[in-house]
């Protein structure tokens, strides 16, 4: 496995040198990157065909925020000169522990100060400059596209926030033994939480845009297929946790590669199984049994379906039938993915489901939903057509 980029890089070319950037973190990094231009694009798309429409906004003058402004930037110049000057003057203490660093006090004062006072004068120095280009009305044209960075930014910041939640729920057992800043720091992420969160702000911002809820559900689902499904390669390649069980049973087809039958996740980077002798790196566990590659399993199924839902997604007419074929791909697919999965199991009626299997159904009940809702919405406007003829 590849704990670190440097691990995968070194792997794929033959060099060596280290660079200590999570493999999990970088493919994190790059879903949300794939996913913010899919939801620009599909943005674009339905405004060019007139489903969705641009509308204006007030945008209050410059006098009445900037003193906003002026700490928002303050502030911004502050931390980034305090870390930053810090870490060009000490990058050990930072690659020891990147993120206790980042979240603690060590810093340098004085580079704070300076680069916080160098915003600060040139917000007012383009303070004059920034109030003429804006209308005294304030009223200003805004295209959906252009709701991007904040859609992006808070679906993020609540799906980080929701996915570690759950996963810190799931397994309880497995955090009991970290402290706040390595529970923080834990690769696992739970993909319901992160979904959850991400998708309620999302959808709160948007349709506080007035835009309809359905356009919006249907641009989320490409964005969010992308993004399961990068972060998925990323769980398999780091070796998050996110296996399957143990697997011995035959290889069913002999051109297949051992590892997508049954893999054994050497050094993964939450050191789980035992430890390999004669390892010097720092990470040296490997699983005494191969079990089911599933995180490889879910990336194939999700970007495989993505590709065909992107493909197809203009024949589709009817807003609300890509998010409900969505929710349909991924409830089943991970209801039946935990079957081979590692999993603590809950006794529901005499069935062993795990969480994400409960969570799934629910996901499954709510796409019976949109086919009725979505059925009736079409009979209604087809029999009102026909009575207005």
């Amino acid at each position: 496995m590849f704990p670190t980029l440097s691990h995968l890089v070194n792997y794929l070319l033959g060099t060596d040198f280290s660079w200590p950037i999570p493999t999990f973190g970088f493919f994190v990094g790059l879903s949300f990157v794939l996913s913010y231009l899919t939801f620009r694009a599909e943005f674009v798309r339905k405004e060019r065909i007139g489903a969705i429409t641009a509308f204006e906004e007030r945008t209050p003058p410059v006098r009445e925020i900037i003193w906003v402004i002026l700490i928002g930037y303050g502030v911004t110049g502050f931390l980034i000169g305090y870390k930053g000057i810090a870490f060009f003057l000490d990058a050990t203490a930072f690659w020891a522990n990147p993120f206790r660093w980042i979240f603690s006090s060590d810093g340098h004062l004085l580079g704070g100060l300076i680069l916080s006072s160098l915003f600060v004068a040139f917000i007012l120095l383009t303070y004059k400059r920034s109030e003429r280009k804006v209308a005294q009305d304030g009223i200003r044209t805004v295209h959906p596209k252009e709701l991007m960075p904040t859609l992006v930014l808070w679906a993020a910041v609540t799906g980080f926030i929701g996915a570690k939640l759950l996963n810190i729920f799931e397994d309880y057992r497995l955090y009991q033994s970290h402290s706040i800043w390595d529970m923080l720091r834990f690769s696992g992420l739970t993909f319901w939480g992160g979904l959850l969160f991400g998708a309620t702000s999302y959808l709160y911002i948007g349709m506080r845009k007035g835009i309809d809820w359905r356009h919006l559900a249907d641009i989320g689902s490409l964005g969010m297929l992308v993004a399961y499904g990068v972060g998925r390669i990323g769980c398999h390649l780091s070796g998050d946790g996110d296996w399957g069980i143990v697997n011995t049973v035959e290889k069913p087809f002999s051109w297949l590669p051992n590892w997508m039958w049954s893999f054994n996740f050497p050094h993964n980077v939450i050191h789980q199984g035992v430890y390999m002798p004669g390892c010097t790196d720092k990470y040296c566990y490997v699983l005494p049994e191969g079990v089911f590659p599933t995180s490889f399993y879910e990336s194939t199924a999700i970007l495989l379906a993505f590709a065909v839902l992107w493909i197809i997604k203009g024949r589709i007419k009817m807003p609300g039938v890509l998010f409900t074929i969505y929710l349909f791909v991924i409830s089943i697919e991970r209801f039946l993915i935990e079957f081979i999965r590692v999993n603590y199991k809950f006794d529901v009626f005499g069935f062993l489901l795990s969480e994400a299997q409960l969570v799934s159904l629910g996901i499954l009940l709510l796409a019976v939903f949109m086919v009725v809702y979505l059925s009736i919405n079409r009979y209604n406007k087809l029999m009102k057509s026909r009575i207005q003829f």
